[in-house]
């Protein structure tokens, strides 16, 4: 049985690192490790290669020493059933940003080749685990076989911590996701009382995928570029397989530097206006409703109202064009951010397809 983690850099390189340094702390078995550069430019690049390089040698005496492999997005892939081999450390690159669920794809494919592998822990790279992290996924996992994904506990950064999610629910009427817990103190006890079944999914920032359940339903959605790609997962599950369940381990801690990754927080936690990452969430929103909910489409397509208000009061300018652009379904491209853009101005919505996650 082979645990593989998989981490996504995309010009972020010291919080991958700093990441990648805490999952070599981890206690339990000794994992295989893939980080993906989504396309960053030549100097974030090569920052994170070298200290990738430094990582070979893990500082626990009983985890063997890392063979280091470098990839390109078009290396053929070939996995290996050797039981005993030497756990592998894989910087695989591509060429270009293909958003959070494209980056993810490129190493689930590769993690899944190997006939071996039995998990994949799909993290944030603005993450940092605490060691018991991993141990408490697979407590829950071998207890419960149905479980095909299982979450963990996201706290903020800071002291005392607070809660980012443990999980989270959808209201398909307006179209707005909301954590579980969000935002509250963290305490063991008050962790322990919640059931994952009043999840509607699982939040991106920390995904433990079992295997057979990623043959089952398929990968993540890259339609959506970034926002509700863990969303449109979850709900492709309870329809592909309605026997399997969403998991939680509560005791599985993972502090999240919450937008840190996409450049929508400061060093000090303070959120940041980017227009980009608004457009990306307001029109994965539309995607995930006209996808899985298309008779209530039009109803959250008319919410972009309250939110163009809610931008003018802020004085975001383009984020107020932008909302009455998706609203009305056209954007010039100058309006589209480029990794999504197409010539004779659109939204880049793809018509909707019952399942867009391929194996």
């Amino acid at each position: 049985m082979r645990i593989t983690l998989v981490l996504v850099n995309w010009n972020r390189p010291a919080h991958t690192l700093a990441c990648l340094d805490s999952l070599l702390h981890l206690e339990g078995p000794q994992p295989e490790v893939i980080v993906c550069d989504n396309g960053s430019d030549h100097d974030a690049y090569r920052m994170l290669e070298a200290g990738i390089g430094a990582c070979r040698v893990p500082p626990r005496a009983d985890w063997r020493p890392y063979r280091l492999r470098t990839r390109m997005a078009h290396d053929r892939v070939d996995g290996s059933g050797d039981s005993h081999r030497q756990p592998t450390l894989t910087l695989l690159r591509l060429p270009r940003n293909l958003g959070f669920a494209g980056g993810v794809n490129a190493c689930l494919r590769l993690a899944l080749a190997d006939p071996l592998t039995a998990f994949v822990w799909v993290l944030n790279n603005d993450t940092v685990v605490d060691p018991g992290a991993l141990s408490a996924l697979l407590r829950v996992m071998a207890a419960r076989p149905e479980v095909a994904c299982c979450g963990s506990t996201l706290l903020y950064f800071g002291q005392p911590p607070h809660i980012q999610a443990v999980g989270g629910t959808y209201d398909p009427w307006l179209g707005r996701t909301r954590h579980v817990l969000g935002n509250q103190p963290y305490s063991a006890a008050r962790c322990a009382t919640v059931s994952d079944g009043a999840f509607d999914y699982l939040v991106g920032g920390s995904l433990f995928f079992r295997r057979s359940a990623l043959a089952r339903v398929g990968l993540l959605a890259e339609d959506y570029f970034l926002f509700f790609e863990e969303l449109d997962w979850c709900t492709r599950l309870r329809r592909e397989a309605p026997e399997l369940a969403l998991g939680y381990a509560p005791d599985s801690l993972v502090f999240h530097r919450e937008g840190a990754s996409t450049g929508i927080s400061t060093a000090n936690g303070a959120k940041t206006y980017r227009y980009d990452m608004d457009f990306y969430f307001q029109r994965s929103r539309l995607l995930f409703a006209r996808r899985h909910t298309p008779l209530r489409h039009g109803l959250i397509r008319l919410t972009l109202l309250g939110v163009a208000g809610n931008r003018l009061r802020r004085r975001q300018w383009r984020s107020v064009i932008m909302a009455l652009g998706l609203l009305v379904g056209w954007l010039p491209p100058s309006w589209i951010p480029e990794p999504i853009r197409r010539p004779g101005g659109n939204l880049a919505i793809p018509d909707p397809v019952p399942d867009s996650g391929q194996a």
